[in-house]
């Protein structure tokens, strides 16, 4: 057995509360490696860049040759295309289902996804996991919290998986609990007056103003759909009252124990701002368990054998038709996920991508990051924080901004990844950066790695009703984070910007990070100042052109108007199509 991953000690604030019952079963999660490694990423890449050309070979006798360029951006593919470039070898099937029913799992409880490429290995008793994997899993909890989840701090594998087998789960992510459900610390209506004249309360309006989406009237609603992850019809009385009916759809995950009738600050906060943005455009919100907090045991699921990203993601996968605009602000840092298991639901991420998803993630709000920053291999090492999973690159990740003359929010996380490589389509920005910030901070993060956030959009002092009172969230010292609102307002003018192109009988914008390192660079409201404080540094400054504070910027919806991408009616470039009459014509 060769360890897969392994923990230098048990992860942050966790502790063993011991063994599970005699006779605990667990559901396993095995993510295959594909047959062909690039063929995803090319593939998202090609579908979501409006300047990606596709070069065909043509022949055309006696005996001469055309190179065409076809464009490929918006022709997104279907859910059995995008299973095809995840396959896995047949062999890697036969040789981990082997492996299996060596160690007496019944074929019968082993069940096949979609793609081929996610085993689901259900009914294992937590003896014969161990036995599989080389594990020890026993209950941990949070300190604080009630809740339990079953965990391993290692695993194993036969040298021989390892280069079929990408990841098994549940194994050593423990993430973080949502803290308990406490009111936002906030203040009835009048409490604008304390603010100082540069800050405003934070309302769908001055949103719609700031950003330049007021007269845009969706038109394509009947296509379009938000998706969001984590209830506001009061909400929306106030501040949205052309609003007729706001309501949603809600799809519980993983056993959440969602309540409608006591949602979280935070679910109710990215509900009241992407209706209050987006509105009439439908929305769906799904309730995701998977996290210590959320799980509510009984007598099927005695322990928490779940986490909050592959069970949703499994769903969203196996949907034939997916909303066009996903956020959510769930993460955490990104050390406390093993490799293996991030890549993992980040190549996850791409085949929403490649369908024609934007997928929007929170960058966090502890700056550079918080606490000492040690590293958790047990070195003491300081290093800035990174947060997952807005560091995959096939993500969108949303910084924060605050005031209407914006300046950064120093709570906006930003930085760069430890565990995935710099994007091609960022190279330009990240490099732009690093020549204005020199030597500073040299050791405290990867230079070669994906820089996040992305965009930004305001994330402080917004208004919203609790208990049927206008509530003033006011700042960083709430109990819960509000740059998942800042979140809620990019996806609402994505969702907008989707409309519009919907409208045009124009394919939506898919994965954003092409065209908005590209064509819509800018357009966008460039912030030069402020920066994002932690690990007892000021944190990177938000410079001229992207920066890991605020990214490229926020969003002017009326500017990308002119801006949004137009796939070529004919796969032929302008170009390619003079090239061919040269050729036949002998020109």
């Amino acid at each position: 057995m060769h360890t897969k991953h392994r923990w230098n000690a048990i992860p942050g604030k966790w502790e063993s509360i011991g063994q599970p019952h005699i006779g605990t079963t667990i559901d396993l999660r095995i993510a295959l490696k594909p047959h062909r490694e690039h063929a995803l990423t090319d593939a998202v890449y090609e579908v979501s860049n409006p300047k990606h050309p596709k070069h065909v070979l043509f022949f055309i006798p006696p005996p001469t040759h055309v190179t065409l360029l076809r464009c490929r951006y918006g022709a997104y593919l279907s859910k059995e295309q995008v299973a095809k470039l995840v396959a896995p070898h047949p062999y890697t099937l036969k040789l981990v289902k082997t492996w299996l029913r060596h160690h007496g799992v019944s074929p019968s409880n082993v069940s096949t996804s979609h793609g081929g490429n996610w085993l689901t290995v259900t009914g294992v008793p937590v003896s014969k996991a161990n036995d599989l994997l080389g594990a020890s899993y026993q209950l941990y909890r949070y300190a604080g919290t009630n809740g339990t989840i079953l965990r391993t701090v290692g695993y194993a594998l036969p040298a021989a998986l390892h280069v079929h087998v990408q990841t098994v789960a549940p194994t050593a992510y423990f993430g973080l609990p949502l803290t308990p459900r406490k009111r936002l610390r906030g203040h009835r209506g009048g409490a604008a007056a304390a603010l100082s004249t540069r800050d405003v309360p934070i309302t769908p309006a001055v949103l719609r103003s700031l950003y330049n989406s007021v007269i845009y009237q969706p038109a394509a609603t009947e296509q379009n759909m938000i998706g969001v992850t984590g209830t506001g019809k009061n909400f929306m009385e106030h501040f949205r009252s052309d609003a007729d009916d706001p309501t949603f759809l809600v799809i519980d995950i993983n056993n959440s124990g969602y309540d409608p009738n006591k949602p979280g600050d935070e679910a109710n906060l990215d509900m009241q701002y992407t209706q209050g943005i987006a509105w009439p455009t439908p929305h769906v919100f799904y309730s995701i368990g998977g996290v210590a907090e959320e799980f509510i045991p009984d007598s099927y699921t005695p322990v928490n054998d779940n986490e909050p990203y592959l069970g949703w993601l499994g769903v969203m996968i196996s949907l034939e038709d997916v909303p066009q605009t996903i956020s959510t602000s769930y993460g955490g840092d990104e050390q406390t996920f093993p490799p293996d298991y991030a890549k993992s639901v980040c190549e996850l991420f791409g085949q929403l991508g490649a369908r024609g998803v934007s997928i929007l993630f929170a960058s966090g709000d502890v700056g550079v990051g918080h606490g000492d920053c040690k590293k958790n291999d047990g070195s003491g090492v300081v290093q800035f924080q990174p947060s997952f999973p807005p560091t995959c690159p096939c993500v969108t990740s949303v910084g924060g901004t605050k005031k209407l003359l914006e300046v950064a929010a120093p709570l906006s996380s930003g930085g760069f990844s430890n565990i995935f490589r710099r994007p091609v389509y960022q190279t330009d920005a990240v490099l732009g950066f690093f020549q204005q910030l020199g030597n500073q901070y040299s050791g405290l993060y990867n230079a070669s790695s994906r820089g996040f956030p992305d965009v930004a959009a305001q994330a402080m002092n917004f208004v919203m009703v609790l208990d049927d009172e206008l509530k003033l969230a006011a700042g960083t010292s709430c109990s819960t984070p509000l740059l998942a609102a800042n979140l809620q307002v990019v996806a609402g003018i994505i969702a907008l910007l989707n409309d519009y192109q919907l409208s045009k009988n124009r394919p939506v914008l898919g994965f954003l990070n092409p065209w908005l390192y590209g064509t819509a660079h800018p357009g966008f409201n460039d912030i030069t100042s402020g920066s994002n404080p932690g690990c007892d540094t000021d944190g990177f400054s938000a410079v001229r052109g992207w920066d890991p504070v605020t990214g490229i910027g926020t969003p002017d919806f009326q500017g990308r108007l002119d801006r949004l991408p137009i796939p070529p009616r004919s796969p032929l470039t302008s170009y390619a199509a003079k090239e061919l009459t040269k050729k036949l014509f002998r020109l």
